[in-house]
């Protein structure tokens, strides 16, 4: 504002020396008139007074220039109140929030650091919404589907193993990997767990699969099925039948099928002897009435093992640093027994890997 005082000061002093010299111009044109003046100096004063009125339209263009440069520096102002409010706004705004009460893991940023578009602060885990990722064999895969070829939402159950004791929480199945990975095989199935208190992600769990009961089903041997999937049954006179069956899945060493042999005697070991109207002498295979009660129960989770089998047992409790004392003492303690728990020998194995 100053500069565009100091133009117009420098205008109306411009405006005033083009008056007088107009004047000037005036005066020696009125004493030509009357034979006094000469030319020379009337056009003398003519040019200065020419050149005062060109002064007056520089000073003019001089005053624009000012004006339009105070209306630059307005505007330029204007728009730095406009973007200091726009940022003071964003700043304002700026919080991120989550969706869910969770706790943070593997964060990345510190107080004053700039983070730039798309970069993972940190990774939110919901303690109360945990799901256990586990992988099953094809086979076990192809067992899991509804009609709709998609994995049944079934009722799981995931037990966490930490020296002797564990925790367990039910759970369900809900939905399986759309891709098998690089180098793995078989499916990828999640589960969520319904009471998931002390689990927390990287746990490593034991998940059992509560398939529904399967009806109308005989458990047999797998000797007894054939390759063209029959199996041989008593028929009249003591003769051998051919009977084709539907094989619902292999468990170990024993088969579940579905075919009508209600009462029927089947043959548990195929032989190339053995075929359709062969006459055999059926073996007595009623149950004895042999000892049963809470001792013969308790007789059946203990079990005896082999010197290689408990020397490979006690290497891998000695070794495992992670162990505390007490517990290894107690494992060596048991192991040394004759009879040996089967629960402690199936979750000494499954560590291992065995």
């Amino acid at each position: 504002m100053r500069a565009v005082e100091l133009e117009k000061d420098a205008l109306a002093a411009a405006e005033e020396q083009a008056a007088l010299r107009q004047r000037a111009y005036q005066r020696q044109a009125d004493l030509q008139t009357r034979g006094v003046g000469t030319s020379a100096l009337v056009e003398e004063a003519e040019l200065s007074a020419s050149s005062a009125r060109q002064a007056v339209v520089t000073r003019r263009q001089a005053l624009a220039q000012t004006e339009a440069r105070v209306d630059q520096s307005t505007t330029a102002l204007t728009r730095a109140h406009i973007a200091l409010d726009e940022a003071q706004r964003r700043l304002v705004e700026t919080e991120i929030r989550a969706e869910f009460d969770a706790q943070l893991e593997d964060v990345s940023v510190v107080a004053g650091r700039r983070i730039s578009a798309n970069e993972q602060l940190a990774t939110l885990v919901d303690p109360a919404a945990l799901e256990v990722a586990f992988r099953v064999s094809t086979q076990q895969y192809l067992q899991l589907l509804n009609a709709s070829d998609q994995p049944r939402e079934l009722p799981v159950t995931v037990t966490l193993d930490f020296y002797g004791a564990s925790v367990s929480s039910a759970g369900t199945l809900i939905r399986e990997g759309a891709a098998v990975g690089e180098g793995q095989t078989g499916r990828l199935l999640f589960a969520a767990l319904e009471e998931p208190r002390g689990f927390k992600p990287g746990d490593f769990v034991t998940v059992k699969i509560a398939e529904p009961p399967l009806e109308r089903v005989a458990l047999l041997p797998a000797t007894a099925l054939g390759p063209a999937g029959d199996v041989l049954v008593l028929g009249a006179d003591e003769r051998l039948e051919a009977v084709q069956v539907e094989l619902l899945r292999r468990q170990g060493d024993e088969v579940l099928v579905r075919a009508a042999l209600d009462g029927r005697m089947v043959v548990a070991e195929r032989t190339p002897l053995l075929g359709a109207g062969i006459k055999v002498r059926p073996l007595n295979t009623e149950a004895g009435s042999g000892p049963t009660g809470p001792d013969v129960q308790a007789e059946a989770t203990m079990l005896e093992l082999t010197e290689e089998r408990r020397a490979r047992l006690v290497a891998f409790i000695e070794g495992n640093e992670r162990m505390p004392a007490e517990a290894k003492q107690r494992l060596l303690a048991q192991l040394s027994e004759p009879m040996v728990p089967a629960q402690v020998i199936e979750r000494l194995e499954a560590r291992m890997g065995g």
